[in-house]
C-alpha cells in the first residue's frame, strides 16, 4: 500500500524490502534522503531499523506506519526518533500530508519494509 501510494507521486522512491537493505540506502545515502517511511510489523524488526536509522543518520525524518490499535507503538516510536505516526489503514492523502509536513520539497523518500 505505502509502495502504491508513493510510486504515484512524483518523488523517487526508494524501495527497501527487509532491514538490511533499509539500513544500506539510510547509511550510503543519508543526506540525499528527505523522509523514511517505515512499516512497524508485529515483531520487533520495525523498532530495531528505527532505532538504526536514528542513530545512522539522526537528522532523516521518519514516519511510521502501523496496524497496531496500541498507544505503546507510538509512544516507543516517538521516543526512538520518529517525527510522526499513522495507523493503517489510512487515505492516501494522509500520507501525502504527512511526508509534506515532515521533509523540505527534495525528490527522495525511503520506504522499509
Amino acid at each position: 500500500m505505502l509502495e502504491e501510494a508513493l510510486l504515484g507521486s512524483s518523488a523517487l522512491v526508494l524501495i527497501a524490502r527487509n532491514v538490511a537493505a533499509a539500513l544500506q540506502i539510510v547509511c550510503q545515502r543519508g543526506p540525499e534522503l528527505d523522509l523514511a517511511v517505515l512499516d512497524f510489523d508485529e515483531g520487533c524488526r520495525g523498532m530495531t531499523l528505527l532505532s538504526a536509522v536514528h542513530g545512522c543518520y539522526e537528522q532523516l525524518p521518519v514516519l511510521v506506519t502501523s496496524t497496531r490499535d496500541d498507544e505503546h507503538v507510538e509512544t516507543v516510536a516517538y521516543a526512538n526518533g520518529a517525527r510522526a505516526c499513522l495507523r493503517r489503514p489510512f487515505p492516501t492523502p494522509a500520507l501525502f500530508d504527512a511526508s509534506t509536513a515532515l521533509c523540505a520539497p527534495h525528490d527522495q523518500r525511503l520506504i522499509a519494509a
